[in-house]
């Protein structure tokens, strides 16, 4: 009697406070994941991997997701659930820490690291059940996305910083497991994806068509593309190299997690300045382009900076303009794409940008050992600022993309 008494009780809350679980667990998610890459390059220099191998590692981060966001996509949207998947990118994310944590070798690194990019990809669902649950306002519910996103990674960042300065890399993967774990206990809490009604399902586009659809979308194309350049600039700076190069310097790795959570704590600044000033004064465009510009000129600034306080200040910006570009590309590519097919669009966009975070880390890598880190950071700066051209002449506007 009890038990079915508490049960109506239950479910009654989960539909209620559905939206505030689903943001609490998307933070778990990122926290999950982000406890330790901000010291990640000098963690594997310091167990004897090169500039190249380290590439390749947090390339395979985005590789994973680059290949896998699509097809998940299109397969949670032929299913119409999207709660299985959550769970399973809390699981992955869980395996990937705990592997991380009890491992040394490299190609054991490589591919824990890369399932945490499997995890990543899972973002595609939570994304697009968060959005489903507040289709009505689809951009505010994007703002939200990118506020957890932030939160979580900001607060990872700098208790997971902290923690490694102090006990060990074993225990910043341990608090990541922990955080994972707890995740994914919550998902369980999640109420059930409802079947679509029968009216919705005959006149649902097939898989395949809405596919077709989502790939002649000239803002979803372009918006994809820009926030894989975007990832490019990101993962072979502040998320990747910067942290070498601020050891190279001389840092301890407790002012790196420190500069690395301004970084990321940059990114909450961004989405209040351009969500409630920027954009009421001018166009996506200009906002995206422009940002686009800082982020290249800051890139260039990198191998003049000789001591903490001038990083602080560069990874601080970097966090502004990346933080933007990735927010607003989204909303720019997929704001606008109908709900059915919506987890197929945010699954291209989210497929392509980890081209980026694939390329990035990779490329720098290996110029780096060929070169130097500082003329790394300059071959990337020279892709940033192709790309302001580019943008100038391809991205479209908010009016366009909304047609």
């Amino acid at each position: 009697m009890a038990k079915q008494k508490f049960s109506p009780q239950l479910k009654h809350w989960r539909s209620r406070n559905k939206n505030q679980l689903l943001l609490v667990i998307a933070t778990l998610f990122w926290m999950g994941l982000y406890t330790y890459p901000s010291l990640f390059t000098p963690y594997l220099e310091g167990i004897g991997a090169t500039l190249t191998q380290s590439g390749l590692i947090l390339g395979g981060y985005g590789f994973t997701q680059m290949i896998l966001r699509l097809p998940l996509g299109i397969w949670s949207d032929y299913l119409q659930k999207k709660k299985s998947f959550v769970i399973a990118g809390m699981t992955f994310a869980l395996i990937s820490a705990l592997g991380l944590m009890f491992t040394h070798e490299i190609r054991l690194i490589f591919i824990f690291r890369a399932m945490g990019g499997v995890a990543a990809a899972f973002w595609v669902q939570i994304s697009a059940l968060y959005m489903n649950y507040n289709a009505d306002n689809s951009t505010t519910a994007v703002g939200h996305l990118g506020f957890v996103n932030s939160a979580g990674i900001i607060a990872a960042t700098f208790i997971g910083g902290q923690i490694i300065a102090r006990f060990g890399y074993p225990q910043g993967f341990g608090l990541g497991a922990v955080f994972a774990a707890i995740g994914l206990l919550l998902c369980l809490l999640l109420p059930e994806d409802q079947a679509p009604s029968k009216e919705e399902a005959e006149a649902g586009l097939p898989v395949l068509e809405g596919l077709k659809l989502s790939l002649s979308d000239k803002g979803l194309i372009w918006g994809s593309f820009f926030a894989a350049v975007t990832q490019f600039l990101s993962y072979s700076g502040a998320q990747g190299f910067v942290p070498q190069y601020a050891a190279n310097l001389g840092l301890s790795a407790s002012q790196i997690s420190i500069m690395v959570t301004i970084n990321k704590a940059a990114s909450l600044l961004a989405i209040v300045l351009v969500s409630q000033v920027l954009l009421r004064y001018f166009r996506l465009k200009q906002i995206l382009t422009v940002s686009m510009l800082i982020n290249t000129l800051l890139l260039f600034s990198i191998p003049l900076a000789r001591n903490y306080l001038t990083l602080l200040i560069i990874m601080f910006f970097l966090g502004i303009v990346s933080t933007t570009q990735m927010t607003y590309f989204m909303d720019a590519a997929t704001s606008h794409i109908p709900s059915k097919r919506r987890a197929t669009g945010l699954g291209f966009f989210q497929a392509v940008y980890g081209i980026g975070m694939v390329v990035g880390p990779t490329v720098t890598g290996a110029v780096a050992d060929l070169c130097s880190l500082s003329q790394a950071f300059l071959v990337t700066a020279f892709v940033g600022l192709a790309a302001v051209v580019l943008m100038i002449w391809k991205l479209p506007d908010r009016g366009a993309i909304r047609k």
